[in-house]
């Protein structure tokens, strides 16, 4: 524990000298935790930002304590968490996603395991959807608790090309296959890809692997089994999507498409492309783009297709479950689990999330979805992740940072046919020695 301990300080340390180098000093943490006072940090420009600051007014009214809610940037706050856990200066309570960063936190000590807490309140843990809570369950513990909405990664399609080509969304691999020349010959292309960002080449790879290897393949990654990248069923699923690439099912521009930007999302509702593998996001993006098309019922949704003889559960989803907030281990450690029980995990805070569109992953908000104008989307949404027997992370969260980095290099070359699958799995091999 002291070896990984002083390993953390040393990235924390190494990261405030850069900080300081850059000009941004600013960034560095204050003086936290004065007595009496709790502080939260969490990334501004979601629902955390709008719904936090009234839970810290409850918490504060119900306690007496004064709890201070900061947000920032998404990369300054990754930095500046990092720089405070290694400081020995943290929040009380922090933002994330789970997976390889927040299990850092735990060998370090830094982090709370909220299961005892919940063992004393079991309606607490048993409030959310078991398949979102993965990320979090970690080294036998339970290490945050959701506060974000769920983001299942989907095949989006639009319906007006499907019509016009005369075929249906297709529920299985060899379905999707038989679509491509169908597409391309009415001159439309089958699948918009933004591959100018390399996040979105990730989608695909989490759900083909899931499919054909199932949710243990990537496990074996993520418990450093040796050789678990070089799984025949890994390197059986990326020469799938390379067949993909092969038969022109993204066209000749992907990598110069940008998801970012908005033009993967454009190519989709211009009608010029059938298909889109995203986020659930996608859907209010589409909404502020052409909010008229989407009402309209152009925009169609479903899980991702089935692979045949594949291992992987067909009800299986990938993508970003949810978001957390975690505690952090201190002498005001009772307090901030206090703070993400009774205010984070509260009614209160869920219709909020609600009113903003967002399905939270609890459990029993069946009649609140229904309320919604986008009752049909949120409710698939929230189905889809009840059902599911697993909910994977997106891979460049729930693995470490150096293996995260290089998953999407390596991805950008293998859509680029610039190196194999059996090249891609040597390379992550190697990386994650």
């Amino acid at each position: 524990m002291r070896g990984r301990l002083r390993r953390l300080c040393a990235i924390g340390a190494t990261l405030s000298v850069s900080l300081v180098a850059s000009g941004c000093a600013a960034l560095l943490p204050p003086s936290e935790g004065s007595a009496g006072s709790l502080t939260t940090w969490a990334i501004s420009g979601g629902g955390e930002e709008e719904l936090m600051p009234a839970e810290a007014e409850a918490f504060e009214e119900r306690t007496g304590r004064q709890m201070r809610t900061q947000f920032f940037q998404n990369d300054p706050y990754k930095n500046k968490l990092w720089v405070s856990m290694g400081s020995g200066n943290p929040p009380d309570t922090f933002f994330g996603w789970g997976g390889g960063a927040l299990e850092a936190f735990i060998d370090a000590g830094k982090a709370v395991d909220l299961g005892p807490e919940m063992k004393k309140h079991p309606e607490w843990r048993e409030k959310f959807l078991p398949s979102v809570m993965s990320p979090v369950e970690l080294q036998g513990g339970t290490y945050g608790v959701p506060v974000g909405g769920i983001q299942p990664v989907l095949m989006f399609h639009n319906k007006e090309v499907f019509e016009q080509v005369g075929v249906r969304p297709p529920k299985t691999w060899g379905e999707l296959i038989d679509l491509i020349p169908k597409f391309k010959e009415a001159g439309v292309l089958p699948i918009s890809l933004g591959g100018a960002d390399s996040w979105t080449y990730l989608m695909w790879e989490e759900a083909i692997v899931d499919r054909v290897a199932g949710a243990q393949a990537f496990q074996d990654v993520l418990d450093g089994k040796p050789g678990a990248w070089m799984n025949p069923d890994i390197i059986k699923a990326n020469r799938m999507l390379q067949d993909l690439v092969d038969m022109g099912a993204f066209g000749n521009s992907f990598s110069s498409t940008s998801a970012e930007l908005g033009t993967q999302r454009a190519l989709l509702n211009s009608g010029k492309a059938a298909m889109m593998l995203h986020l659930g996001s996608a859907y209010s993006e589409l909404l502020g783009d052409d909010e008229q098309w989407v009402r309209e019922g152009n925009l169609g949704w479903s899980a991702f297709p089935a692979v045949e003889g594949g291992k992987g559960d067909p009800r299986n989803l990938v993508g970003n479950p949810t978001t957390f907030m975690s505690a952090t281990a201190g002498p005001q450690q009772q307090e901030a689990i206090d703070f993400l029980r009774e205010e984070l995990s509260s009614d209160r805070f869920v219709r909020g999330r609600l009113e903003r569109g967002d399905v939270p992953p609890v459990r029993g908000i069946e009649d609140e979805l229904q309320q919604s104008e986008d009752r049909e989307f949120l409710t698939d949404v929230y189905e889809l992740t009840e059902r599911a027997p697993h909910f994977q992370q997106s891979w460049d969260q729930a693995l470490a940072p150096r293996p995260a980095q290089e998953v999407l290099v390596n991805l950008q070359k293998l859509f680029l046919k610039q190196i194999t699958p059996v090249e891609f799995s040597q390379a992550m091999e190697e990386v994650s020695r």
